[in-house]
């Protein structure tokens, strides 16, 4: 009885946890749309992925800061980029925004920095991008 219950208590979590064109429900088009007619009413599913890392980054020097500059990726994965963060290296200090440039602000003046950046969307954060070139703050 205790294999027959847990075999059902499975099948109802990976039931739930399907997505619907799994079953033929929506998207789909043909024969059997919407129905759960087999392989003719179910859609291509859209894979959503992280988005790969920005491009083309570039850092300047200010007062304690940096202020970080890039271009968007070239694919968000299917899923628009919600947030950019700048990651300072050394020490990790992180700043976030939703778009260029981003100001990462507490750094040492006289210690030299590259930064890298990494887009997030709804499926997670993609990659860091390449490093930025080398800056050194510096007080006015």
């Amino acid at each position: 009885m205790i294999g027959k219950a847990l075999t059902i208590t499975v099948l109802t979590i990976l039931l739930m946890a399907s997505p619907p064109w799994a079953f033929g429900a929506g998207g789909g088009g043909g024969a059997g749309a919407g129905g759960g007619g087999g392989a003719a009413g179910v859609g291509t599913p859209m894979d959503l992925l992280m988005p790969h890392p920005p491009r083309n980054v570039t850092a300047t020097a200010g007062n304690g800061m940096a202020t970080v500059s890039f271009e968007p990726p070239d694919s968000d994965g299917g899923s628009p980029i919600t947030v950019y963060t700048v990651t300072s290296h050394p020490e990790g200090m992180r700043a976030k925004s939703t778009k260029s440039p981003i100001t990462v602000r507490g750094l040492t003046n006289g210690k030299t920095y590259t930064f890298t950046v990494a887009a997030s969307n709804s499926v997670g954060t993609g990659l860091d991008s390449g490093p930025s070139n080398r800056v050194t703050p510096k007080s006015d």
